[in-house]
């Protein structure tokens, strides 16, 4: 990690090997490894600590007994859990109960090795420990390392109802999505902290508010703790891996495909983010309240952070300043009256040249994307880069079409005139105003567009008053016009086409991808129209950019999208069993391509069973295997003990049912109930809730006993309840038909799972 002396040195590897050994899910020997690892490691540097003066709390056995009400495996859940936090405060110098969190969870989904999600979260949180103390801050920093982040971000939940939570001013989490790629200010809610990373002495800066949008609109299909602390009145920074997204939650999330600058980048941006803000006059002064606001970088070098109020300042002055400068410009020794009249006759008539190309390029994109998704599902998947070459093509030949079917005489005007030029200024003026609007409803991709007029409107003046017989006028126009709008929009094109390639197989559709990444290729292209007239818009470049792209059509359409490189198709696993059963029904989700990989990775008495059902963009695939779950399967090992429900219906208002089990082999069960209760109990945690439809219990102890019960109304009929346990360790062919299918799936398909629950066995199906 870089530090004021030594810009660029490596993060201490020990800390990440660690956390790539083996998977360590939360319902998993191996995670409490990994959290006793992470408590060792806390008291040594505890010690440290203490030998330089420094005052540091370890918290390494959280507990912490929380009930959280989710929605992941069903409606109505309440997970009651036993924490398996991490937490680590190293007191400031201010002495002040006002805090940084910084938040990085060390679980993994039990399908990856974790390295970016979150192995190199874990080693950067740790290293900044470790920095920190031998750099005392001025203010308390407190690490949680959380556990239970896959599968409801639980361990963030818990950590809410810590006493250590009220001094929290503001937080950093650092998370991954991605392996191998550059770690990204994804989302934040606090401008003040975002100034200060850009004040930093960070080499390595990287941020866009374009997360913060994807998340509103719902193109992400995951979320991250970034959420729950938001949520909970504390704003902050998330600073996350984002690509490739093809690796995450796959085996492949491992040290062979990710790299040293990938840390490097995390580590960069999260010892400059922490750095200031912990060593700052204001972190008191933290507003509670979420911002909305503008942040982005230039080629990774800089950083720019700015209010959505001086956004539209910075807008409203370009408007203004545009039409008075031109008019300004252009006025010598005419009266006002006929500078408008002029400018008013070429204006409108370069604009509806851009407009007709706008349209025209909209039409054919459109068209190409659709052709190509009808012709070859998922290509973006497979070759994104091929796919962003395709729709450029197609636009560049609508803008060539709608120049050629223009009427003559205005062709003639736009060749002979500055009506294009003013056209395509007055084009981004209207661009800027839209983007304005969206500003005024917080969404901040349009950041750019103020850009993109006054770079044009500076490169029409050089258009306007520079001689034409000067070697120089035509290089410098179009650099002026194009270098940082090009950079802007390249900058976008790219983010969008690396954080939302591999989505689609987590159900985003692919429309929505060709979408993102036409709009940035859209805008690029626009900026060619006036040079369209220079070069002389003929029919023979057109034919031969219609040439070009049925030749990347003919291409692109023969790409299979799924290979074993970056972009394997990603197959979501679960199992289901009922205890004592012959059979168990495993079941595949992904985009594209399932009866496929089935039938070259299943024996034919299981691929003969496969039944598939299709549900918006993603396809479910069902089939029955004799590869039962190692521990539920075999009677002898008494994996579950159960005494049985007990029901006492004494009151005249409310049946009370009570029971109690061991599961020697999974730290996770559930109780599930057909309809809901209002009053449910574990141990001596009581719950009362408007609807109580399923109890996901999570203990710190294999084979521990677990007291449970719940009421319901006399006058119902008693609920039916399921009584099931999940199962998420395989490497020691715990799970068959987990590791016999991963082990004959072609190279270019991998298994994974999000959250928890690679098997969920059901013991016992009880009629009260």
């Amino acid at each position: 990690m870089a530090t004021e002396d030594d810009e660029r040195t490596p993060l201490i590897s020990p800390n990440l090997e660690r956390s790539q050994e083996t998977p360590h899910p939360s319902n998993s020997r191996e995670n409490a490894v990994m959290k006793n690892w992470l408590g060792s490691v806390a008291t040594e540097l505890q010690q440290e600590a203490a030998s330089r003066g420094l005052k540091v709390d370890v918290i390494a056995n959280d507990s912490s007994r929380d009930i959280i009400p989710q929605k992941w495996f069903s409606q109505d859940e309440h997970w009651v859990i036993e924490s398996r936090n991490v937490i680590v405060r190293l007191h400031g110098q201010s002495e002040r109960n006002e805090s940084l969190l910084v938040n990085a969870h060390y679980d993994s989904v039990p399908t990856s090795h974790g390295v970016t999600d979150n192995g190199m979260g874990v080693a950067t949180a740790m290293e900044l420990l470790r920095y920190f103390i031998h750099h005392p801050p001025r203010h308390t920093i407190i690490f949680l390392f959380n556990n239970m982040e896959e599968g409801g971000l639980i361990g963030a939940q818990s950590f809410i109802k810590h006493p250590w939570y009220s001094s929290v001013k503001l937080f950093i989490n650092l998370e991954g999505a991605g392996a191998g790629g550059r770690a990204i200010l994804f989302r934040c809610s606090n401008l003040n902290a975002v100034k200060k990373l850009t004040n930093s002495k960070a080499k390595l800066l990287h941020a866009s508010p374009v997360g913060n949008d994807m998340f509103k609109a719902q193109l992400l299909k995951s979320d991250t703790d970034y959420s729950i602390f938001t949520k909970h009145g504390v704003p902050g920074l998330d600073i996350a891996f984002y690509a490739p997204r093809s690796h995450y939650h796959t085996p492949r999330d491992d040290l062979a495909h990710t790299t040293p600058e990938a840390l490097q980048y995390m580590g960069q941006l999260a010892l400059g983010a922490v750095r200031a803000i912990a060593n700052s006059d204001d972190l008191i002064d933290t507003s509670s309240d979420e911002e909305n606001f503008i942040y982005f970088d230039i080629l990774g070098r800089m950083m720019f952070a700015y209010s959505f109020t001086t956004f539209q300042i910075i807008n409203a002055f370009v408007l203004f300043a545009v039409p008075i400068v031109a008019i300004y410009l252009g006025r010598g020794n005419r009266t006002l009256q006929d500078i408008a009249k002029e400018r008013s006759h070429l204006v409108i008539k370069g604009l509806l040249a851009i407009l007709s190309a706008l349209f025209c390029s909209i039409l054919f994109s459109g068209i190409a994307a659709y052709l190509m998704h009808h012709a070859n599902p998922l290509m973006t998947y497979g070759d994104v880069n091929g796919a962003a070459l395709y729709i450029f093509s197609a636009v560049f030949l609508g803008i060539q079409i709608s120049q050629l079917i223009l009427p003559v005489k205005l062709k003639q005007v736009l060749a002979t005139t500055d009506a294009i030029w003013y056209g395509l200024v007055t084009f981004w003026w209207i661009f800027v105003l839209f983007a304005s609007y969206t500003g005024s409803k917080n969404l901040a991709s349009l950041h750019f567009a103020v850009h993109l007029l006054f770079f044009t409107a500076l490169a029409s003046v050089i258009h306007t008053h520079v001689p034409r017989d000067k070697r120089f006028r035509s290089p410098l126009i179009f650099f002026t016009q194009t270098l940082i709008p090009f950079i802007l929009l390249l900058e976008l094109l790219l983010l969008s086409m690396d954080s939302m390639r591999h989505a689609t197989v987590d159900g985003t559709p692919e429309i929505a991808v060709y979408i993102l990444i036409s709009l940035p290729i859209l805008l690029i292209a626009l900026h060619f129209v006036p040079w369209i007239y220079v070069a002389g818009n003929n029919s023979k470049a057109t034919f031969g950019t219609a040439f070009a792209l049925l030749f990347l059509f003919t291409i692109c359409s023969a790409l299979h999208p799924f290979n074993d490189g970056w972009s394997p198709n990603k197959l979501f696993f679960r199992q289901e069993y009922d205890a004592g059963g012959l059979l168990a029904t495993v079941n595949l989700t992904t985009a594209l391509g399932i009866p496929a990989v089935l039938k070259e990775a299943l024996p034919l008495h299981e691929y003969k069973t496969a039944q598939c059902t299709h549900e918006k963009s993603l396809t479910t695939c069902s089939y029955q295997t004799d590869l039962l779950p190692k521990y539920a399967s075999n009677a002898t090992l008494n994996e579950f003990i159960f005494s049985g429900l007990s029901k006492n219906c004494d009151n005249d208002t409310f049946c009370q049912v009570t029971g109690s089990y061991q599961a020697k082999n999974s730290l996770m069960c559930r109780v599930l109930l057909n309809q809901p209760v209002q009053h449910a109990w574990v141990d001596d945690l009581d719950l009362k809730q408007e609807s109580i439809r399923a109890l996901i219990i999570y203990i710190n102890e294999y084979g521990r006993p677990v007291n449970f019960g719940f009421e319901y109304s006399h006058d119902e009929a008693p609920p039916k309840v399921t009584l099931s346990c999940f199962y998420d360790e395989w490497t020691e062919q715990e799970i068959p038909a987990f590791t016999a299918l991963r082990d004959n799936l072609p190279d270019s398909a991998s298994l994974l799972i999000r959250g928890q629950g690679l098997v969920i066995v059901n013991y016992a199906h009880i009629t009260l």
